[in-house]
């Protein structure tokens, strides 16, 4: 009896420190994003689409998503370098990667422009560690346009929507200076403090 006792104590014993185990390897660090390093933001997307106009062409919109990307670190005050490449490129194993993966930009069947987007911070510099941003959807209406331009612009302008919000979340990555003299007020760049709110 006192065998068994013993046996059944000791199982109990290694199954515990095996899920012990199993939980710090399932720990995530925290990816912090240094300002003196270059973020690249690899954009992951099927990047063509149908111009809209039923003339069967199709149209490279990497340049679209970079332009609205950019317009987008701007407004925000982004306060690190950057560099925007498609996937497949080449990031430095000593710089962060935001990776944007657009499942979905388009039209929903419903009168309206819609984008579906996962966003993950990557780092290689102590190992492989990725931190998910999250699911990002929008959507705007008055689709078709009569125009391509008006059309291309309101696409940029639901893309915006849903960048905005992965800049606000990215915010998060970022080390507070605790030699600051700002600190207790806004000690972020204006405008990454602020969440991004629907139109």
């Amino acid at each position: 009896m006192k065998t068994t006792r013993l046996i059944l104590a000791l199982m109990g014993l290694l199954v515990s420190v095996s899920s012990n185990l199993q939980a710090k390897k399932r720990e995530i660090p925290f990816i912090y994003l240094n300002q003196n390093q270059i973020l690249y933001i690899t954009v992951i997307d099927n990047i063509y689409h149908d111009d809209g106009f039923g003339s069967g062409n199709v149209a490279d919109r990497y340049y679209d998503i970079e332009e609205t990307l950019v317009n987008v670190l701007r407004e925000t005050e982004f306060p690190m370098g950057y560099k925007i490449v498609r996937f497949g490129a080449r990031v430095p194993k000593d710089q962060p990667e935001l990776q944007l993966i657009i499942t979905k930009w388009g039209d929903n069947r419903l009168g309206e422009i819609e984008v579906r987007m996962n966003a993950a911070l990557k780092e290689r510099s102590e190992g492989r560690i990725k931190n998910k941003l999250g699911f990002y959807y929008e959507r705007g209406g008055a689709y078709p346009m009569i125009s391509q331009s008006r059309t291309t612009a309101k696409y940029n302008e639901v893309l915006t929507k849903a960048l905005m919000k992965v800049m606000a979340r990215l915010n998060d990555h970022f080390t507070l200076d605790f030699d600051d003299p700002n600190i207790g007020g806004n000690s972020l760049p204006p405008g990454l403090g602020e969440t991004a709110t629907d139109e």
